[in-house]
């Protein structure tokens, strides 16, 4: 009974560390921020990895582009054909294992009396990472970069789902740019 509390307690700690999970940052300190009043798409604007078809998928790339236009529209900062700044992004697929032990007191015991035993599970799940890059439009280099991830679940959700989950994703990241 006390191994069925402590697994409950472990995955309920688990999942509230999923749902405070920080967002990567990384930035060149030295770029002035405040000047970049206007942005454009990179080519390619968004891109998936792995590359292959059973990642790829028109219809989120076309969530994200919507959303980070939209946000950063938000954010004060127009899209124009001649901006300094270019935006892509990345969604990244990735198999990720956790392995878990749990210790289990056999209170009544065998014949020789108590005893201890662990079990081990090895758990397999997919995350999706969602990364936003800006570039120099001039130099092509990379000034600012955020990211979240998140798990996917065992089966596609719908379309409403999936475009809110990636527009609250991009509001989490974007909501870091410009760097203070």
């Amino acid at each position: 009974m006390f191994s069925r509390y402590l697994l409950l307690i472990s995955v309920l700690a688990l999942s509230a560390c999923q749902n405070q999970a920080l967002v990567e940052l990384d930035y060149q300190p030295e770029q002035n921020f405040q000047a970049l009043q206007s942005w454009q798409w990179a080519e390619p604007a968004v891109e998936f990895l792995p590359k292959s078809a059973e990642v790829r998928s028109d219809l989120d790339a076309e969530r994200v582009r919507n959303a980070i236009s939209q946000q950063l529209l938000q954010q004060g900062l127009p899209q124009s054909n001649e901006a300094p700044l270019q935006v892509r992004a990345w969604l990244i697929t990735e198999q990720q294992q956790q392995r878990s032990q749990v210790m289990q007191n056999d209170y009544w015991g065998s014949v020789w009396g108590p005893s201890l035993r662990v079990e081990n599970y090895d758990i397999t799940y997919t995350t999706q990472k969602l990364q936003i890059d800006m570039l120099d439009s001039r130099t092509q280099k990379l000034i600012w970069r955020g990211s979240d991830s998140w798990v996917l679940p065992a089966q596609r959700t719908n379309p409403q789902v999936r475009e809110a989950k990636i527009r609250t994703y991009v509001q989490r990241i974007l909501q870091h740019f410009p760097p203070q």
